[in-house]
């Protein structure tokens, strides 16, 4: 802009000096011709020529004056000419110094550009994380207190269940004691409806130093119907399903406490809390050869991330389950103490054993990227004692047994079908649906009751709404000193007017199938209904007049809603 404002004047002083020449060339006179009448020129008097001369003087000095005019207007022009030549220098001078100093000007002005721009990003990106955050903030997912994370959990349950053959139970059902087909009770059906599974939990968790400290609490109304009548109020009480604290280190190791799912039962993944398997069953109490347990329990863990293998002990509260066959003389049955023994204090009115050791669980679990594998050992400590007498004299009799197994949960096809498989063998009686740990020998000794366990089903997931299932399961005893005897007197158990059976249990088999729905699953949480049905059979080892059995067919059916 500069330099354009500086060559207007020089254009201008090039036009008038162009404009003054072409004016003095153009007003320059010839002479006259003087011209007489005959059209010829006549000869010039003296007069004449004077006054031609006088003219052409005058007009010499008009020109010449003329000429002045133009050198002095040339030399004024020449001096603007060099003043805007030397405004022109300066002006580059300032413009150049005007750069020099406004490089640093311009370093600050990029530099402050540079950090709104870091800050538009980082505003935006605020503004991106608030967005995913209003959710979170209108349907929290947890409360914050003192730093603890506090996440509560659980579901309502309205429930109703159909028993072919009644057990006067709830909707836990007790498959060992389904009624042989003579019993009465064979002979009736059942109808009940509970809100008793009904579940609430709590956990709470957060940072201590690197380590992560958890505490988890789980609660149903699942407890003994003492005090309680179906006749107006239904008054049930609440018992502990869950309650242990939980330390888990960054290096992989992880110790744990309280009452919590035993490290017995099947996990999906790894082997940490909360993250054991049930089958899918509205039966609270899952299904017979399905190997569990809920009870106090110390364990340490240690995860290989890098072997994506876990490996764990854990010392459990120990019961023992015992059965006197009718072999063993009322001699020794009349002091027979230990196994079954009635608590007293806050355990009064409950019956016992009396323990010698914990029961001591060890596992290792595989995860590779198609499945979850778990091989796992149990050892126990059994003991009796036959009380001091005349003639006989006291003593304390201790058995060392335990069992082992495996399992397996493999999701397959996309994680649209999983599969289940697990089998136990060994004195892990209690465990199981049938729970028979020890047979008393005639000489008031103990006798591990090596059963089989296993299950096996199917689970389906085609949509994220609906969850299918069928599983198979069974428990096995065999016949050990006089359980199972082959003279054991049947013959009273095929009439109901003469009922009179002590038959022993053989085996145990179920088969079930049901299904999940949920309506709605969002940030209010998940309303579902479920049904399943379930076939068990019940078989004795044949005696004389030969082998009882029983039979059931369950319907059950749930309508739930989870909290979020």
């Amino acid at each position: 802009m500069m330099q354009h404002r500086i060559f207007w004047p020089l254009a201008l002083v090039a036009a008038s000096i162009g404009t003054f020449g072409l004016t003095a060339v153009a007003q320059t006179p010839e002479p006259p011709a003087r011209i007489t009448t005959s059209g010829k020129p006549s000869a010039a008097t003296t007069q004449d020529l004077e006054q031609l001369r006088q003219t052409m003087d005058e007009q010499n000095r008009l020109a010449q004056k003329r000429l002045d005019q133009i050198e002095q207007q040339n030399q004024e022009l020449v001096r603007q000419l060099r003043a805007a030549e030397d405004q022109l220098s300066q002006a580059e001078q300032q413009i150049d110094q005007h750069s020099d100093a406004a490089t640093p000007q311009v370093a600050a002005l990029q530099a402050a550009v540079s950090s709104l721009q870091s800050t538009q990003k980082a505003a935006a990106a605020y503004l991106e994380q608030q967005k995913k955050l209003d959710p979170e903030r209108n349907f929290p997912s947890a409360l914050r207190y003192r730093g603890v994370t506090i996440v509560p959990g659980g579901f309502f349950a309205a429930e109703a269940l159909y028993r072919s053959h009644a057990e006067n139970a709830d909707i836990n059902t007790s498959w060992a004691s389904i009624p042989w087909d003579a019993q009465t009770m064979s002979h009736l059906s059942e109808f009940r409806a509970s809100a008793r599974q009904t579940r609430l939990s709590l956990r709470a968790s957060g940072p201590a130093g690197s380590a992560t400290i958890t505490g988890y609490f789980e609660t149903d109304f699942l407890a003994s119907g003492t005090g309680a009548s179906e006749q107006q109020t239904n008054g049930y009480s609440n018992r502990v399903r869950q309650m242990w604290g939980r330390v888990q280190f960054p290096n992989g190791w992880t110790f744990a406490g309280g009452q919590m799912w035993s490290l017995l039962t099947v996990n999906r993944v790894g082997i940490e809390n909360l993250t054991e398997y049930a089958p899918g069953l509205v039966d609270g109490t899952i299904l017979p050869g399905f190997d569990y347990a809920r009870q106090t329990s110390f364990r340490v863990t240690k995860n290989f991330a890098s072997y994506r293998t876990t490996a764990a002990f854990s010392a459990e509260n120990a019961a023992t389950v015992g059965v006197t066959p009718a072999n063993v003389p009322a001699a020794i049955t009349a002091v027979l103490s230990g196994l079954a023994t009635t608590g007293t204090g806050i355990m009064a009115n409950t019956t016992y054993s009396t323990n010698v050791a914990p029961d001591l669980i060890a596992k290792l679990a595989f995860d590779p990227r198609f499945g979850h594998f778990e091989v796992k050992a149990i050892g126990r400590t059994f003991r009796d004692r036959l009380v001091s007498t005349a003639k006989i004299p006291g003593k304390n009799n201790t058995l060392l047994d335990g069992s082992f197994g495996a399992a397996a949960y493999l999701p397959v096809f996309t994680n649209k079908v999983s599969y289940l498989a697990e089998a136990m063998w060994g004195a892990d009686g209690r465990y199981g649906a049938t729970g028979t740990d020890v047979i008393v020998e005639p000489n008031g000794a103990l006798s591990a009751e090596k059963s089989i366990h296993g299950i096996t089903g199917i689970e389906v997931h085609p949509t994220s709404r609906f969850d299918g299932y069928a599983y198979g399961s069974e428990e096995y005893l065999p016949r050990d000193y006089g359980y199972g005897l082959k003279t054991i007197n049947n013959s009273n158990c095929f009439a109901e007017a003469t009922y009179s059976c002590s038959a022993s249990l053989k085996a145990m088999e179920t088969g079930a199938a049901g299904f999940w729905y949920r309506f709605y699953k969002g940030p209010s949480g998940t309303v579902q209904f479920g049904m399943d049905y379930v076939y068990a059979l019940k078989e004795a080892w044949s005696g004389v007049g030969g082998a009882p059995r029983g039979i059931d067919n369950v319907m059950e059916s749930s309508f739930r809603y989870y909290l979020p």
